[in-house]
């Protein structure tokens, strides 16, 4: 069972348009870091060479297969796919 403990933190000024995070601490509650990984495409001859880049072609054929098309083998020549990573 988790017991949720409210402290009020003596340095804060109580004023009406406080929000609840800024005046209190809670007890067992941690920062998570959020991680995204995925392909954006359309970029107009911008994007990652697919042979300086291989992690974007190889989500790039992941992606085209679990859609149920099949590009091994295939000589895939596009430059408008780029792989990012988003974090928080």
């Amino acid at each position: 069972m988790t017991a949720l403990l409210l402290v009020p933190q003596p340095s804060m000024t109580y004023a009406a348009a406080a929000r609840i995070k800024d005046v209190v601490n809670i007890e067992g509650v941690r920062d998570n870091q959020l991680v995204g990984y995925g392909l954006v495409v359309g970029l107009n001859g911008t994007g990652d060479g697919l042979n300086n880049s291989p992690f974007t072609k190889q989500s790039l054929q992941a992606m085209l297969e679990r859609l149920g098309v099949n590009t091994r083998g295939e000589n895939m020549r596009t430059g408008n796919v780029a792989a990012v990573m988003v974090t928080a």
